[in-house]
């Protein structure tokens, strides 16, 4: 009778420690797969970050080409505008001014 439960404990004992193995194993598989699962996620989160980065410098570029187009149209126009001024009016100018110019 005691070797029956001798026999009986080793038994369970044995259960147990194939029960334990199996659940680590799961668990080692389970944590492969999130990992796995994390990496790609990571990995398609920096693919979007990147796509989205490419996008902005690619809008911020054509805004200021924009904005450097309007300022050389606006300089061009602004030279258009003085290089139509007069000798005579030039020369009006520079005398309502000179006086603060030269001491």
């Amino acid at each position: 009778m005691k070797d029956d439960l001798l026999s009986a404990v080793v038994e369970v004992e044995k259960e147990l420690a194939t029960i334990l193995e199996n659940e680590k194993t799961k668990c080692r598989e389970q944590l492969d797969k999130l990992r796995g699962d994390s990496e790609r996620e990571i990995s398609e989160e920096k693919r979007r970050l990147q796509e989205a980065l490419n996008k902005a410098i690619t809008e911020s570029g054509t805004i200021a080409e924009k904005k450097a187009s309007a300022m050389m149209e606006k300089a061009d126009l602004t030279v258009a505008r003085l290089e139509g001024i007069s000798d005579d009016a030039l020369k009006g100018i520079i005398r309502k001014y000179i006086g603060r110019i030269l001491p």
